[in-house]
């Protein structure tokens, strides 16, 4: 009776464990954490540097102070300024992704933006391989006009390869861009956007019902004042390029 007591103790022991470890799970799976993903840097042509003041320890004081948990970096064709921000950021409780912006053409659009963004770990020198594995010369950082001359089944193979990850970045800002939309959606699987405007959620909603897509607005940050000044809070499993990666993961390409 005592053995049969103490077995049965242990197994009541072995839940109330498992329950806890589950219940912390559950709680860490429902973290929220405020993101600012498209930020440039004085890598940008059009970047608005302040004098007297080192731009990459500004910029992270400047997004702590707004409460911002993560940001990207993603200069056009650059990423130059990747190495000294990780480098301000660090020991912080501010998350930097690397990145960078592409101009690609979809269909008939030329000028499809994309944000390709890196794990924590990538430097600048890797996303220099990544532009010359896209044979984008280094004098198109910066430059609006460049499109990446391979098509964006490449693009996106060279980036999956980087165990990278990519959101189409002001898709309804012309109705040239808008043109690529559906290529976007149901040829390639994105269910992810950042828009210029909130109404355009409601084309996504009329066009696709049956589809969850994440519909987010960021900074387009061009200057210190500017970062942080759109940003979303979203739930993820952490903070860093990890769980971005599960949010903006494209799906099959065939709708069901």
């Amino acid at each position: 009776m005592a053995k049969a007591s103490i077995e049965k103790k242990t197994k009541s022991d072995k839940k109330v464990r498992l329950t806890s470890q589950i219940e912390k799970t559950s709680s860490a799976k429902s973290t929220n954490y405020v993101l600012d993903l498209k930020v440039n840097s004085p890598a940008s042509l059009d970047y608005l540097s302040l004098d007297g003041l080192e731009s990459a320890p500004a910029m992270v004081r400047l997004s702590k102070v707004k409460g911002l948990d993560v940001i990207a970096i993603t200069d056009l064709y650059s990423g130059d300024f990747i190495d000294p921000l990780l480098s301000a950021a660090r020991g912080s409780r501010l998350t930097v992704i690397p990145g960078v912006s592409l101009r690609c053409a979809v269909g008939g659009c030329t000028d499809v933006i994309l944000s390709c963004l890196f794990p924590e770990t990538t430097t600048t020198q890797d996303v220099r391989s990544f532009l010359a594995e896209l044979d984008i010369p280094a004098h198109a950082a910066g430059d609006t006009s460049y499109v990446v001359s391979h098509p964006l089944d490449t693009v996106l193979h060279t980036l999956d390869s980087k165990h990278g990850a990519a959101i189409p970045t002001r898709i309804d800002k012309t109705p040239h861009r808008l043109s690529a939309l559906e290529n976007l959606v149901e040829t390639y699987g994105f269910r992810t956007f950042d828009l210029a405007y909130s109404d355009t959620a409601q084309l996504f909603k009329k066009r696709w019902p049956k589809i969850k897509f994440n519909l987010f607005s960021f900074s387009d940050a061009y200057g210190l004042a500017q970062i942080g000044s759109r940003s979303v809070r979203v739930k993820m499993t952490s903070p860093g390029f990890a769980g971005i990666r599960e949010i903006v993961a494209r799906q099959a390409s065939s709708l069901e």
